[in-house]
């Protein structure tokens, strides 16, 4: 019986601490960050991954929310495929009715992951998509500032990892850097974990 794992380099710790003590997970594959920014590039990516991995396997979790592509994937795969619940890895991580409960709260809120903390700046600009815009000359920064300038809060989302302190000091200095207030929320691997049982019973 072996299980499979292709999941966002955002969400490798995750993912990891999940499937430490599986021992039916075999092979773990982990992808670049930022492919949710293009869903039809992320569905053709996770395809292609899946195809290289259904000989292998009995069954493949993947660890992304939805991001706008997995509910087009195709029903022809050789093995089961399983992702869990969530628009994106905030609703994986939070829950999709938390999530949309904080994002009524306060609108303008800049969601946090470990994954997407430690990357820091970079996930903003990618993600805000400036960096055509500065090969122009444009000041990246400056180009962010006024693209968040609604925004008026930074939500961490706390995963519990030994590393939190550092995370939260990288947290304070982005919220800073825009003038946000940052809270913290504690997530929960549950969504993780019950989407690798699922695919773990699907290999029996």
């Amino acid at each position: 019986m072996s299980v499979g794992v292709i999941c966002c380099k955002v969400l490798e710790k995750e993912i990891r601490k999940v499937a430490h003590h599986v021992p039916e997970v075999t092979h773990i594959h982990v992808m670049e960050w930022g492919l949710h920014i293009r869903p039809d590039v992320l569905l053709e990516t996770l395809c292609r991954e899946i195809r290289q991995m259904e000989n292998r396997v009995d069954a493949i979790m993947l660890g992304y929310g939805r991001c706008q592509a997995l509910d087009r994937l195709p029903d022809d795969f050789a093995v089961p495929v399983f992702y869990p619940e969530g628009e994106d890895c905030i609703g994986v991580l939070l829950g999709q009715e938390r999530y949309d409960r904080e994002l009524m709260q306060t609108a303008g809120t800049w969601f946090l992951t470990p994954g997407w903390t430690e990357l820091g700046m970079e996930f903003i600009f990618d993600e805000l998509q400036v960096h055509r815009m500065a090969k122009k000359g444009y000041d990246p920064l400056a180009l962010a500032h006024r693209m968040l300038k609604d925004f008026s809060r930074a939500l961490f989302i706390d995963m519990g990892f030994k590393r939190n302190d550092a995370l939260m000091r990288k947290a304070l200095s982005i919220s800073a850097e825009f003038g946000w207030k940052l809270e913290k929320v504690e997530g929960s691997l549950i969504r993780l974990k019950q989407t690798l049982h699922q695919a773990v019973d699907a290999a029996v």
